[in-house]
């Protein structure tokens, strides 16, 4: 059983257990203690993934990398896919938009967080990569239920 710690923040006590990384898991009421594992992006080489854009394109690329830490993979793939499809600029500009949203997630709680996965899910989804259903189901989910994380059980 997770540990549960309680702190004051702007005079609110919260409660929350730390997962991996220090990440903290603030709590609602009887939500389970025992939180689970937290999926994350793991080892991504992001100047691997930059050198396969051209030249002119690769410093955006890795700007763009660096600004969705934690969900590297899923940003340099949309703008590879948009690149080969000639869509580049349009899909660059969509994550360059989208940051300042995101940007006070912890990178270890992008893949995570279902707005996020909302967000890329609706880019694969109009690269024609994803099925739009799976597009509008995660929007769905996110309107229905808001923010999420999503946990797997501790293996």
């Amino acid at each position: 059983m997770a540990k549960i710690n309680t702190e004051i923040r702007e005079g609110i006590t919260c409660r929350y257990v730390n997962a991996q990384n220090g990440i903290k898991l603030y709590l609602l009421p009887n939500v389970p203690l025992d939180a689970g594992e937290i999926p994350i992006e793991k080892g991504f080489d992001l100047e691997m993934a930059v050198s396969k854009f051209p030249e002119n394109l690769k410093e955006r690329v890795r700007k763009i990398g660096q600004s969705y830490s934690g969900r590297q993979l899923d940003a340099t793939s949309i703008l590879l896919y948009a690149e080969e499809k000639g869509s580049f600029e349009e899909y660059a500009k969509r994550l360059e938009s989208k940051p300042k949203d995101f940007e006070y997630i912890h990178p270890d709680l992008m893949v995570a967080r279902t707005d996020v996965t909302a967000f890329f899910m609706r880019l694969y989804a109009d690269l024609g990569v994803a099925p739009k259903e799976e597009a509008e189901k995660s929007e769905r989910l996110l309107s229905d239920y808001g923010v999420g994380v999503v946990m797997f059980p501790r293996s």
